[in-house]
């Protein structure tokens, strides 16, 4: 645990003396305070204004998300200043802050109503499995930066929360289709209703397409050429959910609501790095269960005890005995002279032993199998005394995983505890000063403190100053910690009679230590009352350290053999350099504008340094920016007709090299949404959208060079009524 900046805890008490001398009660009238600013909770746990916010926020609304005509959670991320959205095959996605990622991203929270649904297993999300429908969201809440001391360790370098539609808020029934390119075929329906008591919403989904078509030599011999598709192959996807929310008021003081949901599917996946990549059917099992209780114990506390439980299993084929000949360059029919057995195995018994040899590793083509489960408990208080709005609170999960191919020596758990607290104390109307803190202890021995402060100086209406430090620690996952597997080839006698070690993967390292960022960040808010919209502005600058890779080292036991391991440490240290700008600007009723802009300067001499063995240059200089420098968006939307709606939205992302992916170019996409609406009657509505995606540019890869985006072409029809 990195206590060397404790003292900066002190700042606000420091400072209080001083800014309290101008404090005076009429600095702002009271007709300062209805100007129309989004409030959020997702920065400090307490409601506020999104200028009030000692952190930078986006709020993507449902303007937004029905102006934009994406069609996925991941996707809406390209509006957000200094995010990174990438397609790593047809229906797999990677979502980052500030770059430096994978084809699994692993330091963003991400919540669904505040529930946390990153994966343990591959320390990251499964996008498809979340069990929620775009037609669901009331809007999303993206913090823009370090958020532990709010939200825990995920949120290393940010967080996105995704805030459903409350049962109460919505009546009636709701169908929504989708069609056009890649055969995709989606249907969407919800039905809500209340009784003033008791409230409830049911949502059901179905999801279809055939990705990209793609052709794999390392599927194209005689034995894969039967099936009749010589090697090629579609990345696919096919998925069906159900999500039931309630709210129970039995009272003015007392509420509960109550979330299940299931998501159930399959996709067809693979690193599409190479030219004959190995892939496979990839069946997903999610559920979800989730209470929140909240009490009004006065006028302004509240008490919220919450829990949830989350449940999902990957699943993908053991590999096939003609799939390990095939990777070892056996023919069909021949003997297996392996190097270490004094003579071949016959042709006769190779199926049988190669069956062997994939039962006693647990063998799989593509590694994303197995079981993980989180149960999480948390109690907060939310109160006012005074000028100071507090909220504080414990919590408890309790995190599990299991796989036969990411963790061989068996599963693994921990328990981790947690206790939280913010001060945001609002020393007159124009000076606001916010602290807050999370420790997190793990069962699995280290710790993790993270604080942050925030001056806030809001001279007028609507406009505000902020002056932000941050120091934050994220626990290692259990994939990190526990993550381990190695190739063993069985016994044969008479010529072995004893397991042979043949290739240690991936070790696990029990001892890794935790990830740390510094922030500091100097942001400005500027509402733009006439035109319905605002500035926000963030100069930013990260430094991050003891980050957890893993990397290819010479193997300890044999350092002349040749052999490597991957192993697992707190290697990584870089710097963010840059500044972010979010505008959004109508100057007409029927016009509207968002642009989204960010550069970020990413400083790194040896990305991944430490003792890494022998020729560590070979294998783990990175070459080339980790982030792109340059990222934009920008969405107009204009409404000719009260029932008509023309939108327009562009996406620039610069060169990059991914960690994963290699080096990628420049892009620039333009999506086109066309969209008309009818009401039959008084109580419903039809609306017919044409959506275009990348209507104008050539072919291009986000992330892997075998996996392009091109011009894709849907119809959507939605209908509600009461």
């Amino acid at each position: 645990m990195n206590r060397n900046n404790l003292h900066l805890l002190a700042l606000p008490l420091l400072l209080t003396p001083a800014l309290s001398a101008f404090a005076t009660e009429e600095l702002l009238s009271e007709t300062d305070f209805f100007i129309d600013i989004p409030e959020v909770t997702s920065a400090t746990r307490l409601p506020q204004k999104i200028s009030e916010a000692p952190a930078s926020l986006t709020v993507i609304d449902r303007q937004m998300i029905d102006a934009s005509g994406l069609q996925t959670i991941p996707d809406l991320m390209r509006l957000v200043p200094g995010f990174q959205t990438y397609l790593v095959n047809a229906n797999t996605y990677g979502a980052t802050y500030h770059g430096a990622s994978d084809d699994f991203p692993n330091n963003l929270e991400v919540m669904v109503d505040g529930r946390s649904v990153y994966i343990p297993l591959l320390s990251t999300v499964v996008w498809e499995s979340l069990g929620i429908h775009l037609d669901d969201i009331e809007r999303i809440e993206v913090v823009r930066g370090s958020n532990v001391p709010t939200q825990g360790s995920n949120a290393f370098l940010g967080s996105i929360n995704i805030i459903t539609r409350e049962p109460t808020t919505s009546s009636g029934v709701n169908l929504s289709t989708l069609f056009g390119s890649q055969d995709t075929q989606n249907g969407h329906l919800s039905y809500a209703d209340s009784n003033g008591v008791f409230s409830y919403r049911i949502s059901a989904n179905h999801e279809q397409n055939d990705g990209n078509d793609h052709y794999s030599t390392f599927y194209a011999g005689d034995w894969f050429a039967a099936d009749g598709s010589d090697g090629k192959w579609q990345d696919d996807l096919s998925r069906d959910y159900l999500n039931i929310s309630s709210t129970w008021t039995p009272d003015l003081t007392n509420s509960f609501w109550f979330q299940f949901g299931v998501d159930r599917g399959h996709k067809t996946a693979g690193a599409l790095d190479i030219d004959s990549p190995h892939v496979a059917k990839r069946d997903h099992d999610s559920r979800f269960q989730s209470v929140k209780f909240n009490h009004l114990y006065s006028d302004h506390g509240t008490l919220q005890l919450s829990a949830y439980h989350n449940a999902l299993e990957l699943s993908t084929p053991r590999a096939s005995v003609e799939e390990i000949l095939t990777e070892l360059g056996v023919p069909s029919g021949s003997p297996i002279w392996l190097p270490f057995f004094a003579a071949p195995i016959p042709a006769d018994q190779v199926p049988a032993y190669t069956q062997a040899l994939i039962d006693s590793n647990g063998y799989h083509m593509i590694e994303q199998e197995g079981k993980t489960e989180t149960t999480d408990l948390e109690l907060q208080i939310t109160d006012k005394v005074g000028r100071t709005d507090l909220v504080a609170g414990v919590g408890y999960r309790y995190l599990s995983a299991d796989s036969e191919i990411l963790l061989q020596s068996g599963k693994a758990d921990e328990e981790r505890t947690r206790g939280f607290g913010t001060l945001s104390f609002n020393l007159n109307p124009r000076w606001q000063l916010t602290s807050g803190l999370m420790l997190e202890h793990s069962s699995e021995g280290t710790d993790a403190f993270s604080y942050r402060n925030a001056v806030i100086f809001k001279p007028n209406i609507g406009q505000s100053f902020r002056l932000g430090y941050s120091s934050s620690e994220r626990l290692p996952s259990l994939l990190e910690r526990y993550g381990d597997a190695s190739v063993t080839f069985p016994a044969y006698a008479p010529y072995v009679t004893s397991p042979v070690l043949y290739d240690y993967v991936r070790s696990a390292n029990p001892d890794l230590e935790e990830e740390r960022i510094k922030s500091w960040e100097l942001g400005y808010y500027q509402a733009l009352t006439n035109q319905q919209g605002y500035v926000d502005l963030r100069i930013f600058r990260e430094q991050i350290s003891n980050v957890v890779f893993t990397y290819f080292e010479n193997y300890p036991a044999e350092p002349d053999s040749g052999k490597r391991v991957l192993s697992t440490r707190n290697v990584g240290v870089w710097e963010n350099n840059g500044a972010e700008i979010q505008l959004k600007y109508q100057p007409l009723p029927t016009l509207w504008g968002l642009l989204s802009y960010s550069y970020i300067d990413t400083a790194h001499e040896n990305f991944r340094t430490g003792e890494i063995g022998v020729n560590s240059k070979d294998y783990f200089n990175h070459e080339g920016t980790l982030t792109p420098k340059h990222t934009a968006s920008l969405l107009l939307s204009w409404s000719p007709r009260e029932d008509l709606q023309l939108s327009a939205t562009h996406y620039y992302m610069d060169q990059v090299r991914w960690i994963e992916g290699g080096q990628r170019d420049a892009y620039d996409r333009t999506d086109l949404r066309l969209a008309k609406q009818w009401h039959p009657d008084p109580g419903s509505e039809l609306e017919t959208a044409l959506i275009v995606q990348n209507a104008f540019g050539a072919r291009y890869q986000e992330f892997y060079a075998h996996n392009a985006f091109d011009r894709r072409t849907y119809l959507q029809l939605k209908l509600s009524f009461d």
